[in-house]
This record gives C-alpha cells, structure tokens and sequence, in this order.
C-alpha cells in the first residue's frame, strides 16, 4: 500500500535524527469540535532577544515558533532566578495541518513506542509544601494584600526517550485532553535537545485582525468523572472568593494589555474552560493593537496566572520563596506569523501543564498553587496534586486507539449560562460596554506612577482617563523633577494606586511620594485644577491633607469587592489595598476625600469589580 501523504510526512518524526518540529493544536475557547493539528519543521536556535531572531518569512503562515524561558521577566527589570535557560525559536520552514485521527485513529510509525517511568514523583512533600505556604501566609507580604503562585516540582527518568516517544505522549494529551488552549510537542532537535510536551489551559497575548488579545484565567473546579453537573458546579460559579480572584486577574492583564493597546480596550466572559478533570474560568480581553506581534510579545509580561499580584512583589516572593530557577515552566510557547494580508499575527500560551524532558531523558513538571493571606496550606498543596494528576493521567496511561470523545460543553445548562451571565453584569460597564467620548478641550491630566508594580504601572487607569477625561500624560515617582513637575501642572493631577504601606518609615519610595503629595497638597488652591487620588494616592493625599488621618489594617482581608455609596450613588467598588485611612475620635474609615481642590477615593477606579469607576473619575477630574 502506498503510504498516504500524511504519512510520509508523520514518518519523518521518528528515529533519533528527527528534524526540530513542533505539533500543536490550538483550540479557541468558542469552538465546540477538536482543532486540527498543526505540524511545523524548521531550524532551531539560541537567541539572546525577539530582536535577534528577526521577523517571520513574507509568506501567509506560522513563521517563528519562540519558546521564552521564566528568566524572560529580567528583561523587565524584575528580579527572578537566572537559570541561564535559553530563549530558543523554531524558524519554521514547513507547515502542515493534519486532522486529529492522524494521530489517534491508528498507530503512527508502526507499533507504538513503549514510554517507561523509574523514579518519579514530587521533590518536596506535601508536608514541606504545606510549610512553604505557612511561610507566606504569615509573611508581611501576604499580610499586606499580596498573592503568588508558589510551585512544586514533579521529577522522572525516562529511559530511551527521543521523539517517537514524545509524539506518544502527545497522542495520549489529544486523546485524554480536549479541552486545553494548546495541546503541543515542541521538540528543539540537535546534540542537546529539550522536548516540552503539555496542555495548557491558558492563553497569554495574541494579535490577530489587527487587536491584541489576552485570555486571563483563574479558578479551579474539580471536575467529577462522569462530568460537571449544574448542582454541583452553581456554588462554585457564585463563590465570592473565586468571582473576585479572576477579577484580579483580569486587572493585572489589563494593566498589561492597556499598555499595548489603542482606545477601545473590552472585557468579554467570563467563560468556563472544560479540561478533561477541571474547569477554569476566564475572560476575553482585547483592544485594537498599538505595535506589531514581535514588538507586542516583547512588551508583554508572562501571564499574572503563574506569577501573583501585584506583579512585581509576587516576582520577588518568588525569588525569595523558591530556591531555583523555573526554566520554561511559567513562561510562554508564542508562534509568529503572517495574515493573509501580510500583516504580523501572534498567538502565545503559558507553559504549565507540560512535561519539560531534557536530553538524557530527565523530566520536570512544575505545577503550582496562588497562594494569599487566606490560604489553607492543606488545601493549596491539594491543588498542586489535582494540577500534576490531570496531566500525569494523560501521559502515564495508554488510551485506546480511537479518536477522543469530546465531553458535553459544561456551559450547556441553561441555569449554568445564567450563573455566568450574572458574573457578566457584575462587571464595569466601561471595560464590557465602552464610555461615551470624552469631553473636546479638556486640560491634560498628569498622572503620577507610585511605582512598585512592573513595568505595566497604572495603565488601565490611564486608559480609562483617556476614555472619560481626555489626554493624559505619566510621570514616574522617581523622575527627575517628577516633584516639581508635579506642582507646576496647569491641569489636573492624579496619583495612581500602587503596592506598599503609606505609612512605611523606612522606605524611601514611600517618603519621596509623601514629599510629593504634600507639595501638591500645599501648593494647589481651592477652585485650581483638582489634585485627585486614587487607592494608594488617596492615602498619600489623606494623610497630608488631613492632620488627625492615620493608617490602619484594613478588616476583612484584602482584593473584597464592597458595596459603598459615593457622590450620592451607591456602587461596587474593588478595595485592593491591605491597609485603611482611618480619621476622627471614632476611627472612622475614610472612603472619599474632599478638601478644596483636594479630592480622591479609597477603591480602584480602574478595576473590573468597580461598577462605576468611569462615572467616579469624572467627578474626581471635573
């Protein structure tokens, strides 16, 4: 029998010469049936930056396959174990879309190659994980309001592994997995070669007909063995501490994304990711892109899902926290082409999930947990062995050969479909809506950037007085001249919210804003341009504005949506801050400040869990 072209072109995958090549298949969040495969062979190399690599072919097509390693975020400027992993692209010379029975209707290569496991399991126990995150919840991090994904890893030898065997185990993902973002085999060939086989629920940055997207996800069900029913999975779509731990997500990608986007940014979901033994919960965000796809990968930060938040405090608690490097595990698989048209597009997704296995056969996979002042030590080291579990199963069991069954969508029910649209509503209309245009003539707003959270910095913020106000402009705290700048602005200023204790003695971040706060507070005149604050820069403001304002822990926990009544209309407001202004003999918590031109509230404006921030800006500016 004559081989069929699909099959001279599979044959090239096995043996110990196999050309560098990566198998993906990329399932969209809105498509019901399997995604076919994509085959790609090409060359693979080291490369210092995305500069370096250069741009994809002209041809319409998958041209750069990178795989950027955690280390990535030094670039940055953030601080993270340098594992000296390398950023390595596949330059893409060919390109082949085969349908999903190629691989699982029929043995590929002859009989399928054995897959062998000796010394497998975690490297810490749950015992010592469990101490790990006791270490952070009784940190002054956590206590402050911040939350990091914390990993494990799970170790393994894999005797005689080479590609037949990683094409086996992708096999086993496609059939055991269909609900993953990328289910991939990304395979560097040469003398050393590192194979990463995985799937991934999380999608990271893309650019495609001209906007760039980002998928955030967070939230973790797990999933019964004969599949989610509605009883069951209604409380955990109506769990306050799951709705809100997306919405922080959803605002640190935002920051992110508003930094690469034009006006028009929008906020679609949230929406259920069924996986073969979870389900996540994730949003759609996109807006109009303001750079090209290398340019837009460059930029973007890893997703806020594998780090923590805010940003870059959960980069250092993993510095601190984790005693060796990540290697790729956290960073992202991003594939670099071209439109029709021509025109540069992306698509990106986070290396969790996947099994990293280097030349000699040894393989790690990293599975973590988001860690917060009110996590249970027991129950997130549960989450890291239900994480390794669904994977592990996947690759560790040998399914029959036929092709997968895909499971019903578990938004199916319509009291599911209802739940989900309650979320929906419960988020800004200006980030699921849009603003009406600003007002024309309007004076430029100098917003000043506290600091302390990445390069992203108040982005979203920024964006949303763009869309409500008008043009505005952004200066660092640490500037030169930022103070005098500051005082010397004929329009409005804004004090953007940030990480940190307003009331930290020792921190010369903190003092240098209070210096300028209190510039600002002496020098602006009553019926002047309105000097505004929000989150941390209503404290600053408070604080020299007010002589009896003190600072005090805020009750209840940090990142709660709250029910507040300000200008006279009640909204939900997003209270990220892990400390409180408090004022007067009664210690009553402040929540607006209005002193003569003098003016600012305690919540996020810019956060999706604030119903109103667009309508609360406008009386902060006018």
């Amino acid at each position: 029998m004559t081989p069929t072209p699909d099959a001279r072109v599979l044959e090239r995958l096995y043996g110990a010469d196999a050309p560098p090549f990566a198998l993906l298949r990329r399932q969209r969040h809105d498509r019901r049936e399997p995604a076919p495969v994509e085959l790609l062979f090409g060359e693979a190399e080291t490369v210092r930056s995305l500069d370096e690599a250069g741009p994809p072919g002209a041809a319409p097509g998958p041209g750069l396959l990178a795989l950027l390693p955690f280390r990535h975020l030094a670039g940055h400027g953030l601080p993270c174990h340098d594992d000296g992993t390398p950023l390595r692209v596949l330059r893409v010379r060919e390109h082949h879309v085969l349908p999903t029975e190629a691989f699982t209707a029929r043995p590929l290569g002859g009989a399928r190659p054995p897959v062998a496991w000796q010394d497998a399991g975690f490297t810490t126990t749950d015992a010592r994980y469990e101490e790990l995150v006791k270490e952070f919840v009784a940190s002054d991090a956590a206590r402050g309001g911040l939350n990091v994904l914390l990993r494990r890893d799970w170790t393994a030898r894999l005797p005689g592994f080479g590609p037949a065997v990683a094409v086996e185990l992708f096999r086993r993902l496609l059939t055991a997995e269909s609900g993953a973002y990328w289910t991939f085999v990304v395979h560097t060939g040469g003398e050393r070669p590192v194979t990463l086989v995985g799937a991934t629920p999380q999608g990271h940055v893309g650019v495609e007909g001209g906007r760039v997207v980002m998928n955030p996800l967070c939230g973790t069900y797990r999933r019964p063995p004969d599949g989610p029913r509605a009883g069951e999975l209604l409380p955990f779509l109506a769990d306050r501490k799951e709705a809100e731990e997306l919405a922080t997500t959803v605002d640190a990608e935002l920051a992110v994304l508003c930094g690469l986007a034009g006006p028009g940014v929008r906020v679609e979901g949230p929406f259920l990711r069924g996986m073969a033994h979870l389900l996540h919960t994730q949003c759609r965000i996109s807006g109009p892109a303001a750079s090209g796809a290398r340019e837009t990968l460059a930029r973007a930060l890893f997703a806020s899902t594998v780090v923590g938040s805010p940003y870059a405090g959960a980069c250092r608690a993993i510095r601190r926290h984790e005693t060796t490097g990540r290697g790729y595990y956290g960073g992202l698989l991003a594939l670099i082409g071209r439109d029709e048209a021509g025109a540069e597009e992306l698509d990106s997704a986070a290396v969790i999930r996947t099994l990293v296995v280097d030349h000699r056969g040894g393989a790690r996979l990293s599975v973590g947990a988001t860690v917060g002042g009110r996590s249970s030590p027991e129950s997130e080291a549960a989450e890291t062995r239900v994480k390794a579990r669904a994977v592990l199963t996947a690759l560790t069991t040998r399914p029959p050969a036929e092709q997968p069954r895909t499971p019903a969508a578990p938004d199916a029910d319509e009291a599911v479909r209802d739940a989900l649209a309650r979320r929906h509503a419960a988020l800004s209309s200006f980030w699921t809506e849009g603003a009406a245009a600003p007002p024309a003539g309007a004076s430029p707003v100098l917003v000043l950037d506290p600091g302390g959270d990445g390069p992203a910095g108040p982005a979203a913020l920024v964006h949303l007085v763009t869309a409500v106000h008008g043009p505005a402009e952004v200066v660092r705290h640490d500037a030169p001249g930022a103070a005098d700048a500051l005082v010397r602005h004929p329009g409005p200023v804004l004090l953007a919210s940030g990480p940190g204790r307003p009331d930290d003695p020792d921190g010369p971040r903190m003092a240098a804003l209070h210096r300028a706060a209190a510039s600002l507070v002496r020098e602006r005149q009553p019926g002047g341009p309105p000097v505004a604050g929000v989150g941390l820069g209503f404290q600053l403001l408070a604080l020299a504005a007010l002589p009896d304002a003190r600072v005090v822990p805020r009750t209840g926990g940090a990142g709660l949506a709250r029910q507040v009544e300000v200008f006279g209309r009640p909204l939900t407001a997003a209270f990220p801050n892990a400390h409180a202004i408090v004022s007067g003999p009664d210690g009553r918590e402040l929540i607006v400040l209005r002193e003569g031109a003098v003016r600012g509230v305690q919540f996020c404006l810019e956060s999706v869990l604030t119903t109103d921030g667009a309508g609360v800006l406008r009386h902060l500016l006018g």
